[in-house]
């Protein structure tokens, strides 16, 4: 009897060694820091298709993130690996809430979306308040970078708007390569 005691409780003693192993592990891979986010956000405001004929000074988060219906494990299964997949999709689940930080963000204006988006409950129309208080310009966009594990592949919507039937979106992949993000892949987009 005391043999059989011994053994469940060396059983207990390994099975909870491998679950605080595994937590620990799991919470250093999935650590991700502000840097690393704003690293990509910078990357793709600097090289990305952002350039058009009016001026840019204001940026936001994506503004369509709380309706996107076209985001999921299906659509990026076809670019990920499995765990990849089920990383990035429970990032996107948590991303609804992502603001920009004025540390990392360099001459551009930051309105936040819940902000910038309360201009349309004026009565007036949304642009129509946007240029009251902007003048002629349009804004940008950018969302949460969504990374894969080994932090080397990279999720991002970004684009601008630059009146009610002006603007581009895209959902992107990015790579890193030799320390550098590169445009890998455009898995989504819009024009207007």
């Amino acid at each position: 009897m005391k043999l059989k005691q011994e053994h469940l409780y060396d059983k207990k003693i390994l099975i909870t060694t491998f679950a605080i192993l595994s937590i620990a592990l799991n919470c250093q891979e999935k650590n991700i820091s502000d840097e690393e986010v704003y690293e990509v956000i910078n990357f793709v405001l600097k090289n990305g298709e952002t350039k058009f004929h009016k001026k840019l000074s204001i940026i936001t988060e994506d503004p369509n993130i709380k309706t996107d219906n076209y985001f999921g494990k299906e659509i990026i299964k076809k670019y990920f690996s499995e765990k990849d997949s089920d990383y990035i999709v429970s990032q996107f689940a948590t991303s609804k809430g992502f603001l920009l930080s004025y540390k990392y963000i360099i001459d551009l204006k930051i309105i936040h979306s819940d902000k910038l988006l309360a201009y349309k409950k004026s009565g007036k129309g949304f642009w129509s308040v946007f240029e009251e208080k902007h003048g002629d310009e349009g804004f940008m966009f950018v969302g949460k970078p969504l990374f894969s594990l080994d932090k080397k592949r990279v999720v991002i919507n970004y684009g601008y708007y630059c009146g009610g039937l002006c603007g581009k979106g895209s959902r992107v992949i990015l790579k890193k390569i030799n320390d550098n993000w590169v445009f890998e892949k455009e898995i989504s987009g819009f024009i207007s």
